[in-house]
Formats: C-alpha cells, sequence, structure tokens
C-alpha cells in the first residue's frame, strides 16, 4: 500500500513538471496588440529581406537604421503611439513627419508598457 502510495506521488510530481513548460507566457498575455506588433517590426529586420545591404552597410556613417529599414518599422511604430491615445494629427505636428522623432517616441512608450507589465507582474 505504502508504494502504492509512493507511486502517485512520483506520477503527481512527474506530471505536474511536464506540464508547467505548456503553461501560458504572462508577460505576452498582457502585452497589447500593439506591443507585440511593435516587437514583430523589430524582430523582422532581422529577416533575409530586410536586413541591411551591403550598399546600405557602405553608405552607413553611424549605427542609425537605413530609410528603408526606418519606413519598416513607421506602421507599427505610429500604432503604438496611437494606443496611448495621440491622434494622427498631434504625431503630425509633433514629429513634423520626421521618422526618428516617430521611432524615438515609439520606443519610448514601448519601454514604459515593458516597465508597466513587468512591475504587474511582480505584484501578482
Amino acid at each position: 500500500m505504502k508504494i502504492k502510495l509512493l507511486y502517485a506521488i512520483l506520477l503527481a510530481g512527474f506530471i505536474s513538471c511536464t506540464t508547467e513548460s505548456s503553461t501560458i507566457n504572462p508577460m505576452s498575455t498582457t502585452k497589447s496588440e500593439e506591443v507585440l506588433n511593435f516587437e514583430k517590426s523589430i524582430k523582422s529586420l532581422e529577416s533575409p529581406e530586410n536586413r541591411e545591404t551591403p550598399e546600405e552597410m557602405k553608405n552607413r556613417k553611424s549605427l542609425e537604421l537605413s530609410d528603408r529599414r526606418k519606413d519598416i518599422l513607421i506602421p507599427s511604430a505610429i500604432e503604438l503611439i496611437k494606443s496611448t491615445g495621440v491622434k494622427e494629427k498631434e504625431i503630425s505636428k509633433t514629429t513634423e513627419g520626421d521618422r526618428d522623432k516617430i521611432l524615438t517616441w515609439a520606443v519610448k512608450i514601448y519601454n514604459a508598457k515593458l516597465d508597466q507589465i513587468n512591475q504587474n507582474s511582480k505584484f501578482k
């Protein structure tokens, strides 16, 4: 009888350990769609068709992204900014269409949202 109880406990422990890795990641469930899309855009820069071309590497003077690569990020950056309640008109007025200003603004929002998610997950 004690052996069966021991086997039952071991089996329960084994099952709980194997299902632990299949639980939903709480960080990804709390991220908004705009944050996830911005992350996907950033990650897409590493895909073969979006990598820096030899010509872009040759003409690069700093670590700044090429215009082509910035254009990949702009749509999701604007959506991320809009998710905070900012209207298109205010984005245009504040950034004057400058892609660098749009991306800087979006990165600040992205980092703030990640900090907020991290703070919320610490208290749970």
